[in-house]
């Protein structure tokens, strides 16, 4: 194995920085130019930036801070609510080049930097405001300091504490975090040398730093009757029955879409080689083992919660900054760096192609894959026309959260207050919570819905108008429909 090397100012590391700059700024011109809207979830998001707090109904508080920052600084643009994702991803790759450095030398250094930049999981987060990017950036940077503190002969109390800044920070950009320690207490259990850097009095303060970061928001579940760990473990939706083999084969066949096909092959290579490829003695073993840990542990994890349930191709995304380092490592040392760099080519290739087709949508639609940007386009044409309909009334009122997150971002109330209602007695989504349909206030209202009947008011109001359907189209026939109805005289009986 290469020898560890410290960190230093190598040309390797100015020709990193210079392409990871230059990828980046790509990726904001991209961001720029694309035309691709706000998508529901994103939409949710800028809506958070606007109110902050120690949390909110689906996920912790980060991306609500960092959006925030980036719109009080350059407006509320598309562009400017996705900012922060390519310049996050970028931070990961630093961390992960400087840790590479530090287990290998500058040159596979660069290639696992750059790597990172171009998986296609990477590419497609960059042009998105998810709450991936930061996880991952904190991820990447807990990484890096528990290799500082393993190879370091005398690790500092603040080398601890850091990390537990990253872990903490992490936990506020997403709960997959908790990954990490789950992975870090499976390799202390199991490594007698990690156990003996770790398991030292100043790892107190990894402890007390993560407490003191994540305190508020468990605060502020507490007031908010614990809606995102309520929220989560609905999504975990552990209550359901098995799922069919072929949910959790989607599952695994998505993952090499996301860290693509020569990463994930090699890290399956080298994990059904466990003993081979680990068994030895001396650090490079060592830190081979712990790699595998990290990288194996969220995806086995997750490829459980496939199993018993479900799970979306992007929640063992922390599993590949380890796998990035692990298998760059490998094929480098196995004389096969080529495959890694082809690897890269690639997803290069990928990335240039993927950047000219949200660039411009007729390509999209020339290619009969206009369902593929339902998500991200005529959400402006189609809340335009929403609000359009609603002189007179009080109020809009959406029984749908992805209309109503869209629906504030491109429309706002400018002229009139739009709101959300409860269609099953059961808080659903941060709008049902904060931003309700009152009817002492909300007396005639439009009401908006995703079905093409009343069901979602009939035994609510005594005055109810269809005013027909509003339509936009998305592109080779692809449509999304609202339904519109004038209604008044809320009274409220015993639902049937």
């Amino acid at each position: 194995m290469p020898k560890i090397n410290s960190i230093s100012v190598s040309p390797a590391l100015r020709s990193f920085w210079v392409v990871g700059a230059a990828l980046t700024l790509f990726k904001i011109l991209i961001l720029v130019i694309a035309e691709g809207e706000l998508g529901p979830d994103e939409s949710q998001y800028w809506f958070w930036s606007k109110d902050i707090a120690f949390g909110y109904f689906s996920k912790p508080p980060l991306i609500a801070w960092v959006i925030g920052l980036t719109t009080s600084v350059f407006g509320n643009a598309e562009w400017a609510v996705r900012l922060s994702s390519p310049l996050f991803h970028l931070g990961a790759a630093t961390f992960l080049y400087f840790t590479a450095q530090k287990l290998y030398d500058a040159r596979i250094a660069f290639w696992v930097g750059l790597g990172w930049l171009t998986i296609p999981g990477v590419i497609l987060s960059s042009y998105l405001i998810t709450t991936d990017a930061s996880l991952l950036f904190f991820w990447s940077g807990a990484l890096f300091l528990l290799f500082h503190i393993v190879e370091k002969e005398k690790p500092l109390t603040q080398d601890f504490a850091l990390l537990g800044a990253m872990i903490g920070f992490g936990l506020l950009a997403k709960y997959a975090m908790i990954y990490f320690p789950i992975a870090l207490a499976f390799a202390v259990f199991i490594e007698p040398r990690i156990r003996q850097k770790i398991l030292r009095p100043p790892f107190v303060a990894t402890a007390i730093v993560v407490l003191l970061l994540i305190t508020p928001n468990i605060w502020w579940n507490a007031q908010n009757a614990f809606q995102t760990l309520a929220h989560t473990a609905d999504n975990a939706n552990w209550g359901e029955p098995f799922s069919r083999p072929q949910k959790f084969l989607s599952f695994l066949t998505a993952q090499f879409a996301i860290v693509g096909f020569i990463p994930l092959a090699t890290l399956f290579y080298m994990a059904t080689r466990w003993r081979s490829v680990t068994n030895g003695k001396g650090e490079a073993f060592d830190r081979t083992r712990l790699l595998l840990i990290f990288a194996l542990t969220p995806l086995v994890i997750v490829s459980i919660e496939a199993i018993i349930s479900r799970a979306h191709a992007n929640w063992a995304a922390t599993a590949y900054p380890a796998t990035l380092l692990l298998v760059t490592g490998f094929l480098f040392g196995a004389g096969k760096a080529w495959l890694a760099k082809t690897s890269v080519a690639i997803h290069l290739v990928l990335q240039l192609t993927f950047a000219v087709v949200i660039s411009n949508f007729s390509l999209i639609d020339d290619l009969k894959m206009s369902h593929a940007t339902r998500d991200i386009r005529g959400w402006a044409a189609q809340t335009s026309a929403i609000s359009a309909m609603a002189s007179g009334f009080d109020a809009i009122v959406i029984d749908d959260r992805s209309l109503m997150g869209t629906m504030l971002y491109y429309e706002g109330e400018r002229s009139i207050e739009v709101v959300t209602i409860d269609v099953n007695a059961s808080v659903d989504n941060h709008y049902e919570w904060f931003k309700a349909f009152d009817p002492e206030r909300h007396k005639r209202v439009l009401f908006v819905t995703t079905r093409d009947d009343d069901a979602h008011v009939n035994y609510r109001f005594k005055n109810i108008t269809p005013l027909g359907p509003q339509t936009v189209n998305l592109g080779n026939d692809v449509e999304r429909t609202y339904h519109v109805f004038d209604i008044s005289g809320y009274y409220w009986p015993a639902a049937p």
